[in-house]
């Protein structure tokens, strides 16, 4: 039985610009001699045990929402010469060019580990959901094949999901997050410059594409609310004119969300005829029939950008409601202490003094309801990914599950319908992000994927300074702390 190698959420950009000699600003990949390294440890380890290697990629290898636009053409819209064009197959292909150009120690690991013989298997992400059109695949090949013009066979797209029957399944996982799934996944079919593409963006490829990249070289955010907010929480204390300076001059961004709300939430009919024969061929080639159809229902699409503003609207309000209520106590509480104050028989400083006490400690008490609410870390929201691994497994019994995604490392122990131990891991990134929730003594880039040998996996790490893979720090979860 091959081994499996699994890692994703590399999100290769252009690397770097060959006529400044520099990175492009929105890179976030500076691991190209790291990668090739670990890929020829992959091979020579490989080669020791007389093994058989299949490399998967779990989606978000490349970046095509946090990149540079192409320079528009003459006659572009405003929106255009800001964000680029809408994306398409030919479109998207020039851009993976572009990126396997400017990665060239990428190209060099991922065509030796071809040359070696082994298998090269490649699943399309939410930042890279393109890599099922025939045209970026062309591209993707002809950057690998031509180091190993013998592979063609053992390098390989799938559009969705890699499944080994009775041993793994393995995916992005952006379709289990609310804010990274889409209506309509798969979308191998669809015509050139179909404009529905751009209906059915998830909401976290919204704000990476329209405000995001505004930005510009900053850590790359953990897709998800919990990171957002700690983030524009660090900006507020940390880069209050930079904030106010990309709040002012990113206009285009409030348009196109505007646009984006005006539209109804139908209208994507030729996306939903695309994804339903695709997916009714796939459920018929991969033997899963309506087994892959109830896996393509645990998709979490409530998160859409019409339900997300509805919601944000509720919290505002909220919001106000209590900042209302709280201010009319203070008020309350100031004006009982000032009568409190002018009702004492003392003298005129006295009574001046216990005023000024009275302001300075309302002062306090207020600075410290902003600083705490401003400083607070935000409650971390549940992750979904684990809670559809377990259903995955329940679906089709496999003992492993192994999504990316969350640019968290994760492994948690599941139960498989027939009895016996399941387990689900998650693969972490290969890039630095920003603010982790724990700070645990384990280097700043974890550069992690999944090893499976037989029906064991363990995830691990890759550790340039040692030359050798090493196991994952993670620590159990606090039995005390809430359920969810």
């Amino acid at each position: 039985m091959h081994d499996l190698i699994v890692l994703g959420d590399l999100h290769l950009g252009r690397g770097r610009n060959p006529e400044t000699g520099r990175f492009h600003g929105l890179e976030a990949f500076f691991y190209d001699d790291d990668f090739r390294r670990f890929c020829a440890w992959l091979c020579a380890d490989a080669g020791a045990r007389a093994a058989r290697l299949r490399l998967v990629f779990a989606g978000d290898v490349f970046d095509l929402l946090r990149i540079e636009p192409d320079q528009a053409r003459p006659g572009a819209s405003a929106a255009e010469r800001r964000f680029g064009p809408p994306m398409s197959p030919a479109r998207a292909a020039a851009l993976v060019a572009s990126i396997l150009g400017g990665h060239p120690g990428f190209v060099d690991g991922v065509a030796a580990v071809l040359q070696a013989g082994h298998e090269v298997v490649f699943l399309p992400g939410n930042h890279d959901a393109e890599l099922q059109w025939a045209p970026v695949q062309a591209e993707v090949r002809r950057a690998f094949l031509a180091a190993a013009p013998d592979a063609g066979e053992r390098l390989r797209f799938e559009p969705w999901f890699h499944h080994e029957p009775g041993r793994i399944w393995i995916e992005h996982g952006s379709q289990y997050d609310p804010e990274g799934a889409f209506r309509f996944p798969l979308r191998q079919g669809l015509p050139e410059g179909d404009p529905e593409v751009e209906r059915d963006m998830p909401l976290g490829n919204f704000f990476q594409r329209y405000l995001y990249n505004a930005f510009g070289p900053i850590t790359f955010i953990v897709p998800s609310s919990t990171a957002n907010a700690r983030y524009l929480r660090w900006l507020i204390l940390h880069r209050p004119r930079f904030l106010a300076r990309v709040a002012l001059s990113h206009a285009p961004f409030v348009r196109q969300l505007l646009k984006r709300l005006a539209r109804a939430p139908g209208g994507r009919g030729e996306l939903r005829r695309t994804h339903e024969s695709e997916l009714a061929a796939l459920a018929a080639r991969s033997g899963l029939a309506d087994r892959l159809y109830a896996v393509d229902a645990l998709k979490e699409v409530r998160g859409d950008i019409h339900q997300t503003l509805r919601q944000i609207g509720r919290n505002v309000l909220a919001f106000t409601g209590v900042a209302l209520f709280l201010a009319l106590l203070g008020v309350g509480v100031w004006f009982a202490g000032f009568q409190t104050i002018h009702s004492l028989r003392l003298g005129f400083g006295s009574k001046t003094l216990l005023f000024l006490l009275l302001n300075l400690l309302m002062l306090a008490i207020g600075a410290a309801g902003v600083a705490a609410l401003l400083l607070r870390g935000p409650r971390a929201a549940p992750s979904t990914l684990p809670r559809a691994a377990r259903r995955i497994v329940k679906t089709l019994d496999v003992p492993l599950v192994a999504f990316g995604h969350s640019h968290d490392e994760d492994v948690r122990r599941l139960e498989r319908p027939a009895g016996g131990p399941a387990w689900y891991f998650n693969t972490g990134t290969w890039i630095q992000v920003f603010m982790r929730d724990v700070l645990l003594p384990r280097e700043r880039l974890q550069f992690t994927f999944l090893c499976v040998r037989g029906s064991e996996g363990e995830l691990l790490h890759w550790s340039p300074g040692r030359g050798q893979p090493v196991p994952v720090i993670l620590l159990d979860d606090d039995p005390h702390a809430a359920a969810g």
